[in-house]
This record gives structure tokens, C-alpha cells and sequence, in this order.
């Protein structure tokens, strides 16, 4: 678990959205390479954040237990959600964007 996670920082909104492509991109990018161009030496900071909240996002049974890709969406986000009850709507959107994208 994150040890302490500011959600309204609009610095980790950015790290998701950059991290995951979430809005930008056909397919999720999990580019370090881009986080290090866009964020410099915070890169390794933002990417351990992100990194490890993806962690957390995919110990979502959801992928198991789904019928299909909408109840899986609404799942995971779910699932995180007890965890987070705080992460804004975008973030966990962004984090199911992937894990339905590899789950599918």
C-alpha cells in the first residue's frame, strides 16, 4: 500500500495520465522514458508512485470473476476504491483503462 497519497496534487494526475496514456494514446504506454522526459528528475519519484499503485490496481480479482469488459471496468474500479475511497474518478479510470486493456 502507497504509504500516504495526495490526490489533489495535480502533479499525480499528470504522472497517471503520462504514465498510462490514458486519453492520448490507442493503447496504454507505461513509458519510463516518457516520464523521465516530461517530469526530469522528479521522473523516478512520480514513476515509483504510479508504478506502485498500478500494483495495487491489477490485485483485482475482476479479470477472473467479470462476465465482460463493462462489469470488469466497474469491478476493478470498485475493488480500488475500497482501498481508496479518495482516488478521484479520473485516476482509477485511467489505471482500468489498462487492466481492462490487458485483460480483455
Amino acid at each position: 500500500m502507497v504509504a500516504t497519497i495526495n490526490w489533489s496534487d495535480p502533479q499525480l494526475m499528470r504522472a497517471v495520465f503520462l504514465w498510462t496514456g490514458y486519453g492520448e494514446t490507442n493503447s496504454p504506454r507505461r513509458d519510463k522514458d516518457f516520464m523521465l522526459q516530461n517530469f526530469g528528475e522528479d521522473s523516478e519519484r512520480w514513476l515509483a508512485v504510479v508504478e506502485s499503485l498500478a500494483d495495487e490496481f491489477y490485485e483485482s480479482n475482476a479479470s477472473f470473476e467479470a462476465a465482460d469488459i463493462q462489469e470488469m471496468w466497474r469491478m476493478v474500479i470498485a475493488d480500488f476504491k475500497e482501498k481508496y475511497p479518495s482516488v478521484p474518478e479520473d485516476i482509477a479510470k485511467a489505471f482500468a483503462w489498462c487492466f481492462t486493456f490487458d485483460n480483455r
